[in-house]
Parts: structure tokens; C-alpha cells; sequence
């Protein structure tokens, strides 16, 4: 018999579904085969996740576990995939007896002594699962948590294998974890943002600024070229002032881009921009 959790990859911003299969048979020497193009990163999975099962109480001696991840012609480059894997096993080896959901995912690297622990992808890989049409996900807490909120996604964090077991077994209550059904604080990026320099308080300049509102509305490049002390500076400064606020799906895209990117930002409510002054120096 094989058993079958759901997980998600990433490649880049964009997600996929990942099967996890698992077959467990009768192995002289024990040990996990991972195979369907696993890195480096995922193959080093297979320790942490032995390791995580021999301290919550389901060790695999003289057992062979094949791990298959689906599909097999993408490749696998994040240890994302370790929690789904510990679920696997421990429903094939008999140690969970409850049912997995089908329409959950399950997102998580583990500790070797069974924590869960989160990756800088976590927002990204939420918004895949979402995308990708689950109804549940079950992850690590991690430092994001309170600034989303997605309709028709519950979110459920578990800190370890231990409370994961007890939650799919009905031992815990999803009210004694931090779910994210609840309405989460997203205030942070609802409100509206202040800058210390604001576009209406320039004076004159009517056609560049004109040109930097349909840049603004639009979403255009724009260029300004001038001589030294002409303005093209504070205009620039003030350019954020006018663009108007993201909504927050696309807030949390943005910040998942910086994330991914090891980038810090406090403040995505806005577009992210980049700015090119060409200074027109006089010939002389």
C-alpha cells in the first residue's frame, strides 16, 4: 500500500503541487530512498526526517522507505517537502491511524527532534497552496503569520510532530492551536500609508508632475533628465505619495518577491519602484 500527502514546490514566485509517496517493505540495513529529481537539500531530508520519527516514537529499523515526489520531472529544490514526508511514513508505518485530509497540504522543515521549523518561502508557498486550490494548510508558525488572511484558506500552525499527530488524530482541538481561520490583524498593510515628503506640497512644475501622475496611474517608466537643482529629485521623492495603495493579495506577492529575495522592506502597501536621474551637466 502506498500513502499519498500533499505538499507544494516553488520555482521562483510560482508553486506546484507535490505528491509525497511513500512505501515502506521489509529492508535489511532500514533507510530512506528519496527519488523524482531531489537537490542536495532535499536529499539531506531524509536524516532530519529519520531522525524527527526515532524521537517521536517511530523508528524504522529493518525497514526500507521508498519516497517518491510527484511530478518526477520537476525538480525538487526545498526542504519544504520534510513534514509531508514525516506523515507519510508514520500513516505507512501505522503510527498515525487517522485519516490525512485530501485537501490539505502540508508545509515544514523538521528539527531532529521533531520542531517544525519555517523557511524565508513560507508566504510564497501560502499563497501557492491557495492558488493551487486546497482548502487547508498545515505549517509552522512563522514571523508573517498575523498580516494574512485569505478567504476560504484555513491555515493551521503546528510546532512540532508530536502536536501535528494529535491534531489529525483529533486529540487536539484546531481551537487549542494558532489557526488562521480567525480574522487575522491585517491592519498593517490596510492602513494607509504617511510619507515624509508628500507630492502636494510641490509648488509649480505643473507639466512633470502631470507626467508623474499618468506614470503613477498607469504604471509607465519614466525618465527626467535636467540640470542640477532643477527638482528632479524632490519630484522623485514625493513619487510614492501618489501611487495608489495595493490591495493586499498583491501586498503579500510583493513581499513575498523581497523575501525570496533576503531583501528587508517594511512597507509594501506600495507598487516597488526604481528611479533614473540623469543629470544635464553644462558643456564647458
Amino acid at each position: 500500500m502506498t500513502t499519498i500527502v500533499s505538499s507544494v514546490g516553488l520555482k521562483g514566485m510560482e508553486g506546484y503541487p507535490v505528491q509525497v509517496e511513500v512505501q515502506t517493505m521489509p529492508g535489511t540495513y532500514g533507510g530512506v530512498k528519496i527519488i523524482g529529481l531531489p537537490s542536495s537539500a532535499v536529499k539531506e531530508s531524509k536524516d532530519r526526517v529519520l531522525a524527527a520519527l526515532y524521537a517521536n516514537k517511530c523508528p524504522l529499523a529493518h525497514q526500507k522507505v521508498i519516497v517518491q515526489l510527484s511530478p518526477e520531472e520537476e525538480r525538487k529544490n526545498s526542504p519544504l517537502f520534510d513534514l509531508a514526508m514525516a506523515i507519510a511514513i508514520m500513516k505507512e508505518n501505522g503510527v498515525l491511524k487517522a485519516e490525512i485530509p485530501k485537501d490539505a497540504a502540508f508545509i515544514g522543515v523538521l528539527s531532529l527532534d521533531g520542531t517544525i521549523q519555517s523557511l524565508d518561502a513560507m508566504l510564497p508557498a501560502i499563497m501557492a497552496v491557495k492558488k493551487l486550490g486546497f482548502t487547508k494548510v498545515f505549517l509552522p508558525p512563522f514571523p508573517q503569520r498575523d498580516l494574512i488572511y485569505f478567504k476560504g484558506l484555513e491555515i493551521c500552525y503546528v510546532t512540532s510532530l508530536r502536536e501535528m499527530q494529535d491534531v489529525l488524530s483529533g486529540q487536539l482541538s484546531m481551537s487549542s492551536t494558532l489557526s488562521s481561520k480567525h480574522t487575522s490583524s491585517i491592519n498593517t498593510f490596510s492602513d494607509p500609508p504617511t510619507y515624509d515628503n508628500d507630492f502636494q506640497h510641490i509648488l509649480g512644475h505643473q507639466k512633470a508632475k502631470r507626467a508623474l501622475e499618468i506614470a503613477a496611474a498607469g504604471g509607465h517608466h519614466v525618465l527626467m533628465i535636467g540640470p542640477p537643482g532643477c527638482g528632479k529629485s524632490l519630484l522623485a521623492e514625493t513619487f510614492p505619495s501618489i501611487f495608489p495603495t495595493l490591495e493586499l493579495e498583491d501586498q503579500l506577492e510583493v513581499q513575498s518577491m523581497y523575501l525570496l529575495s533576503d531583501i528587508k522592506r517594511s512597507d509594501t502597501r506600495i507598487a516597488p519602484f526604481e528611479i533614473l536621474i540623469i543629470l544635464h551637466l553644462p558643456y564647458h
